[in-house]
């Protein structure tokens, strides 16, 4: 009589053909994770963009700090965006004090700039690296992996456009 059933070499053979399909999918899904958490990221700046706007026409001025718009805000003052219970972007208001960008120099309470710095992640993680910003003349700018200025259509721009990217590269 013949007895049914795999052998040991049949199944170390799937299970060999498992683990070469799943090392070769899980970084293209770790991508994909963290390219949608930065299009949601973005998605939440220009509400905050959109809060401002509110608040401007009731208070004749933006708001110069998340509290202002009534998020909850750490000890640094930033609202804390979290994806999956980890901490992945702080999101504070900056000034429009960059002669590059607004040679006017308009006051804070005239201009306002929303920064999403990351918080956690690594170097190598191109999709997610980068500091995004957002402002009220319609800039729209990530700091790709610390090398490059993007806008968000991910055309490169020149370091100039987003000098607040620079200077908190230190920062992540």
């Amino acid at each position: 009589m013949k007895q049914r059933g795999f052998t040991l070499i049949e199944l170390m053979i799937v299970i060999a053909i498992i683990g070469i399909i799943a090392m070769v999918a899980m970084p293209a899904y770790r991508g994909y994770v963290l390219e949608s958490q930065r299009e949601d990221t973005m998605t939440k700046l220009l509400q905050v963009v959109q809060l401002q706007e509110r608040f401007y026409l009731n208070n004749a001025r933006y708001s110069t700090t998340m509290l202002g718009l009534n998020y909850d805000v750490d000890a640094l003052g930033q609202w804390v965006i979290t994806y999956n219970g980890i901490n992945t972007y702080g999101v504070r208001i900056g000034l429009c004090d960059n002669n590059v960008i607004y040679p006017d120099g308009p006051p804070a309470t005239e201009c306002f700039t929303v920064i999403a710095t990351p918080i956690s992640g690594t170097a190598d993680e191109d999709a997610f690296m980068g500091l995004l910003a957002t402002d009220s003349r319609g800039r729209k700018v990530w700091d790709f992996n610390k090398m490059l200025i993007r806008d968000w259509d991910g055309n490169d721009l020149a370091d100039a456009r987003c000098p607040e990217c620079i200077l908190a590269r230190a920062n992540y």
